[in-house]
């Protein structure tokens, strides 16, 4: 075997060399070349780490033999960035080591797995790409010298005109030819040896015949799909090589990580502007420029399921599910795109969120280990020059009196090490105050002083918080208002907050002179004026406010325990003040949105503020009501869990309760859901400050109703909303909010329980009062398609497709694709759309509303199921009956796991399914199934309900084709002389005098409104 063997003396020779390299002593200096390393190698290396340099040089030495090119890569990266003799003599002694073969042992076994399970006949393809000696080319000699010796004999063949080692044309083609797994398996190998035989990524590429696509510019030069990008910096300096490296990066590479070296190793070198300024000076190249803050995993999956949304995919409440939804349609798409992730840390948590291939990304990092993703530009400090060029940039006025001289800003460059943000933030600082430099030096370095006594390195970080503590210091001898503003911001999310939503914060309690500014409109623009003056903040054209989120943390360390505790109290009762109150009115959901992007960081939940707890409510009630479930059952557990520590029967813990049942109901966890809306029920009715008759109770009485009906007890819902709309009407009165959502739930229960006309009837009164009370209103556009669902019970089908399409455009508009309420709308419209004889737009309908009702709620909510349901009987419709019963059994199945076997619409769904087992002639099992059901649905909903009707009808129908005619006739006689809810005209009836078997369409129980 030709392995890469060092023999003792010779391992030994190299390692004594290395520990003779000036600066491979120190162990971050070893840190940093193992990442050269893995970046020039574009693959991890696994390494034992030690503290005694040579233990750790011998490590190293060992990892880069054991992968291709990594003996070489070790030499390269030597002479690079420690030249002289030692150096020379180290990529003597590792290139002699690694020998003239291109492969390492581990990666030369790999190889030949694949090459022993390969078919002859692919061999032989890939054999004929060689170009070398004439034995090689016959496949039989090829093998017969054995795959190791043949794989050697591929290594040392010469080196085309392309550059490209003929070996990895040969596994590359190999690839190719391969089918399955396998195929892939190849491709991943000729990935993790390509860098280190030489091979960039562009070539690779080449070879593979994916050779980029031209991209067309977009239309309105900022990009098709733009988001999340920050405000441009029109103070941007210099940089003009890192920008030409980086296009050239992305040029040659899909995966660009954007780092420090790793003698910073800190933030605040200006990776996130270049990167920036990036994003706008090429934003015409792309179709998508996506921005995503990858400080977390949740704030990555955040950010791309708002991408899945943009690009017009229906979203889960699964995040990891639309992440990679959005990632796998941008890589199976013609678009030119840019995902810039920012701010990233740990590369090994986060791979499986960065997409592999299709476009371009940009990580910005100050983990080194992202330099092993992909092709690494490093972000330093500035050059003097473009320091000097940037302090008196920035500080020079129309006047031109605050002109800062070059030995002053070289001075003040120096002192401050070239950092951008903070040379920034002086700039902003000298441009305001006109303090002179000298005097300015001194000042900084005392606060210097006392942040070193930390014990920590002198850099970046310390100058900014050094900036915050001088910053504070002079607002709160010359603008306190600005000082108490800033302040608060260390205790609101990084997300801008608009001035407009500071400014009702005018009447709460806030300290002075804060609280007098927040109510003059001069004062308080002044003072946001002197915050961005200072450079401690950015206001946009909107008058947003935005604080960086390292300055937010950096102040919050800096405040004393009472400051601290003032600016988070103000902060609590402004956003307390900002809140709009009632949730369920939909104009008030803008500012609902931008208060919610502050509830965590000023820790509302633990508020003293009464009203600053209400908020969080209302915040969690508007993200249940705009569907955004999952946040909502996140936040009221919170809550919750928070305020029972205070008082487990209060009034915010109970409200709080019903609000996480609400949400866990709506995300299918009924078991969770019924038994805590049960017990808060109770609570509040038995509490001597509440009661049966106190709006909360009465409110969350609605919920009872709604698990009554998931639990297919339709009468005892029926029963039990009828007396909650005769207490709603003494407690709110006729045509109040409450009292119209009392009745949309006793519509629902008429409806489940077969009384279609009462149903009906009710759904009409109410969407005419909620049009009454606000023009295209969610509420009145829901209570609409009940009204359509309603025309469908009573058979009136023109009618119900009348209802939807004049009114579903506008609940579209309102709330989204990936509705609850528009999903259930689209479902109504399909089984219209089918009843009508319209078979074909029927089913198209009902296949894309199941698959976005599944990707919206997963496969076993009850949504999900009916959906499929809905399509079963479109398809059985336009003939596809295999499918059909496919689809009917897959909903049986999970019917009976989520309900039971006798829940009515267990059996409802069967009734469905022996149809279309008639259909397929299997009319012993239908009849079998047919006969159970029709029992079990007189026990369970009575005989006058249509879905017992529609199961004897089958039943009647099964008898007749086996032959049992007097069963058939009686039955048939017993259907007709029932006195059904349908009514004479409905056309189940008018079908079952004419011999016809009926069929069910369930409906769900939809999300309470309560």
């Amino acid at each position: 075997m030709a392995e890469v063997l060092l023999e003792s003396d010779r391992f030994a020779s190299l390692v004594r060399a290395l520990l003779e390299v000036p600066g491979l002593a120190d162990p971050d200096v070893r840190d940093q070349r193992v990442a050269d390393l893995e970046r020039i190698l574009r693959r991890p290396l696994t390494i034992s780490r030690f503290a005694d340099s040579g233990h750790d040089l011998t490590s190293i030495v060992q990892a880069c033999a054991g992968v291709s090119g990594g003996l070489r890569a070790l030499a390269a990266v030597v002479q690079q960035h420690h030249p002289g003799d030692r150096a020379d003599l180290v990529a003597t002694l590792a290139n002699e080591s690694a020998g003239p073969l291109l492969l390492s042992a581990p990666d030369r076994e790999a190889l030949h797995r694949y090459l022993a399970g390969a078919p002859v006949g692919h061999l032989a393809e890939a054999v004929s790409e060689l170009v070398g000696p004439q034995g090689l080319l016959s496949l039989d000699s090829w093998r017969a010298a054995g795959i190791s010796d043949s794989i050697r004999a591929i290594e040392q063949l010469p080196l085309p005109d392309d550059g490209v080692p003929q070996l990895l044309v040969f596994a590359n083609r190999l690839a190719q030819v391969t089918p399955g797994a396998a195929a892939h398996g190849i491709r991943s190998w000729v990935d993790s040896v390509a860098g280190g035989i030489g091979v960039d990524i562009a070539t690779l590429e080449r070879l593979r015949g994916q050779v980029p696509a031209p991209r067309t510019p977009a239309a309105d030069g900022v990009g098709r799909i733009w988001g999340g990008v920050p405000i441009r910096n029109r103070n941007f300096t210099g940089r003009a090589a890192l920008l030409d490296q980086l296009n050239q990066a992305l040029q040659n590479s899909s995966k660009v990580s954007v780092l420090p070296p790793a003698l910073h190793g800190i933030g605040g070198v200006g990776k996130t502007q270049l990167v920036v300024e990036y994003a706008y000076r090429h934003a015409e190249e792309y179709d998508v420029i996506w921005w995503i803050p990858a400080e977390q995993p949740r704030s990555i999956l955040a950010s791309l399921t708002q991408l899945a949304e943009r690009l017009g995919m229906a979203v889960t409440d699964d995040a990891q599910q639309n992440a990679h939804a959005a990632l796998d349609a941008l890589a199976a798409s013609d678009l030119s795109w840019l995902l810039i992730y920012d701010n990233a840390d740990e590369a090994a948590s986060l791979s499986d969120l960065v997409p592999s291939a299709g476009g371009h990304v940009v990580v910005t990092t100050r983990n080194p280990e992202w330099a092993a993703i992909g092709m690494a530009v490093e972000v330093g400090v500035f050059q003097r020059s473009e320091s000097i060029e940037l302090l008196q940039r920035r500080t020079q006025s129309e006047s031109a009196k605050h002109r800062m001289s070059t030995a002053d800003a070289d001075q003040l460059a120096d002192k401050l090490g070239d950092l951008p943000l903070a040379l920034e933030q002086a700039a902003a600082w000298h441009l305001a105050t006109a303090m002179p430099i000298p005097e300015y030096l001194e000042l900084l370095d005392s606060h210097i002083r006392d942040l070193m006594s930390e014990g920590k390195p002198a850099g970046y970080p310390m100058t900014v918080a050094a900036f915050v503590v001088l910053a504070l210091d002079r607002l709160r001898r010359s603008a306190p208002a600005t000082a108490q503003l800033f302040e608060l911001m260390a205790y609101l999310g990084p997300e801008p907050i608009s001035l407009s939503l500071l400014r009702m914060g005018k009447g709460a309690v806030v300290a002075e002179p804060l609280r007098s500014a927040l109510g003059s409109p001069i004062a308080i623009h002044r003072v946001v004026r002197e915050l961005s003056q200072c450079g401690l903040a950015k206001v946009d054209v909107a008058q947003r406010i935005q604080v960086h989120q390292l300055v937010q943390r950096v102040l919050r360390h800096s405040l004393s325990a009472d400051i601290a505790l003032e600016a988070q109290r103000n902060a609590q009762n402004i956003l307390a003040a900002a809140n709009p109150g009632d949730p369920d009115e939909q104009v008030y959901w803008t500012r609902q949105s931008e208060i919610g992007a502050h509830l965590e960081a000023a820790d509302m939940i633990n508020a003293e503020n009464l009203d600053a707890r209400l908020a969080v409510l209302d915040h969690a009630r508007y993200l249940y009501l705009t569907g955004d479930y999952e946040n909502s059952r996140r936040l009221a557990e919170r809550a919750a869990q928070a305020w029972a520590l205070d008082s487990r029967d209060g009034e915010l813990t109970l409200r709080a309760m019903a609000q996480l049942s609400e949400a866990l109901r709506a995300l299918g966890d009924f078991s969770a859901a019924a038994p805590l809306a049960r017990d808060v029920y109770d609570r509040l009715a038995g509490h001597p400050d509440f009661g049966l008759n106190h709006e909360y109770t009465l409110i969350v009485g609605n919920q009872i109703g709604h698990d009554l009906r998931i639990a297919g007890d339709y009468l005892a819902a029926l029963e039990f909303d009828r007396e909650s709309v005769t207490r709603h009407r003494r407690v709110f009165g006729d045509g109040g909010t409450h009292t119209l959502r009392a009745q949309s739930n006793l519509a629902v229960d008429h409806r489940l329980a077969g009384n279609f006309a009462e149903a009906l009837e009710l759904a009409r009164e109410i969407a005419s009062s909620w049009e009454d009370l606000a023009d295209n209103d969610p509420r009145a556009l829901v209570a609409y398609m009940n009204v359509a669902r309603g025309c469908y019970d009573m058979g009136a089908y023109g009618a119900g497709l009348e209802v939807l399409e004049r009114w579903r455009p506008a609940l579209l508009d309102c709330l989204g694709p990936g509705h609850s309420s528009v999903l259930l709308a689209d479902r109504t419209l399909a089984i219209l759309l089918r009843k009508l004889g319209r078979w074909e737009e029927a089913a198209t309908l009902a296949l894309e509303n199941q698959q976005r009702t599944h990707a919206r709620f997963g496969p076993n909510h009850e949504f999900s199921i009916l959906a499929t349901l809905t399509l079963a009987n479109a398809l059985r419709q336009r003939g596809d009956l295999d499918e059909a019963l496919a689809a009917l059994t897959l909903t049986v199945e999970r019917l009976e796991q989520s309900f039971g076997p006798d829940h009515p619409l267990t059996l409802a769904a069967l009734v469905n399914r022996a149809h279309v087992l008639r259909a397929l002639g299997d009319s012993e099992e239908a009849l079998v199934t047919d006969e159970r059901c029709y029992r079990q649905l007189n026990l369970v909903l009575g005989p006058r309900h249509p879905h017992t009707f529609c199961a004897g009808v089958s039943l009647a129908t099964d008898y007749a084709l086996a032959g049992r005619h007097t069963e058939a006739a009686r039955q048939s006689a017993q259907m007709l002389e029932t006195d059904s809810t349908l009514g004479a005209e409905h056309p189940y009836r008018l079908l079952t005098a004419a011999n016809l078997a009926g069929e069910v369409d369930i409906e769900p129980s939809p999300t309470s409104n309560g």
